[in-house]
This record gives C-alpha cells, structure tokens and sequence, in this order.
C-alpha cells in the first residue's frame, strides 16, 4: 500500500525562531541531499518534499509503502539531526526526536489526512481508511518500478 505522509507543524513566530527557519531555508540545498541519500537507501519512497507555508508552518511530505511504524522509525533514526532542526522551529519538546515512541506519537498527531478515501484499501495510523491519494502507476512499489526501469 502507498501512503501520504503530510506531517504539519505550526512555526513558532518569534524573531530567534524565524531567523531559524531563515538559516534551515539557505541550507536547504545542502539538507535535501542528505535526506534524498537516506530515503534512496529505504527503497519506500516515491516523493519526498519539505515545504513552508507563509513562514507559519513547515510541512513535511511524502508518499511512500509499507508499515507506518517501520516508516518513521526510519526517519527519525536516519535523519535525527535533521528532524531536530524541523521540529525546533515548532513547540516540540527537545527530547521528542530522540525517543522512538515520542516521535511517533508526535508524528501522528500532525499527520494532516487528505481528502477523500484511498482507492487502494490503505489505512492511516489507527486502523482507518486513508485519505485518498492518487497513483498514475496502480500503486506499483518503487523497487517494481526501479526494476522495470532497469530493464528499459
């Protein structure tokens, strides 16, 4: 099954923390190369993407397959030093990123469903049908579709 991760967290708005999304946004070019190497080693996801709305909120963005848990316990193990900087510019006790079941927990808390219901029989963090999300490809994995790109 494929899932959207649509992770939303609301920016603190005083001026050390904006200067800190200041910094995060100028880095950006460095960070995303980091966060594309660990997510190619996952071989789950399809898209990744880190977006902030009006300087309010800092979202966080994917699609990809498998178990929920295993998906952001990767995550936060792999790209902790990053999930530190994101979270910070939020209200996100410091110990959040280092304890498996405080992130997740926080994690699931900002996970924003879309709309509609999923086509493919998907289902979010507690059991439910997920919100719809759209595949040009019939849910094909990445490793099917990096397979079947390798013999092209």
């Amino acid at each position: 099954m494929t899932h959207g991760l649509n992770l939303t967290l609301p920016i603190k708005q005083d001026a050390a923390t904006q200067a800190a999304l200041q910094e995060l946004k100028d880095k950006f070019p460095t960070i995303q190369s980091t966060i594309g190497a660990a997510l190619a080693k996952f071989h789950r996801v399809h898209f990744a993407r880190v977006c902030v709305v009006d300087n309010k909120y800092i979202q966080v963005i994917t699609e990809y397959e498998g178990a929920h848990d295993e998906y952001i316990e990767f995550f936060r193990r792999e790209l902790t030093p990053i999930f530190e900087k994101i979270f910070a510019l939020a209200d996100v006790p410091a110990d959040v990123v280092q304890d498996p079941d405080k992130f997740r927990d926080y994690s699931v808390s900002r996970q924003i469903r879309s709309l509609g219901t999923a086509e493919d029989g998907a289902v979010d963090f507690a059991g439910k049908p997920s919100g719809w999300l759209f595949s040009a490809y019939n849910y094909k994995t990445v490793e099917d579709i990096q397979a079947a790109l390798a013999k092209a």
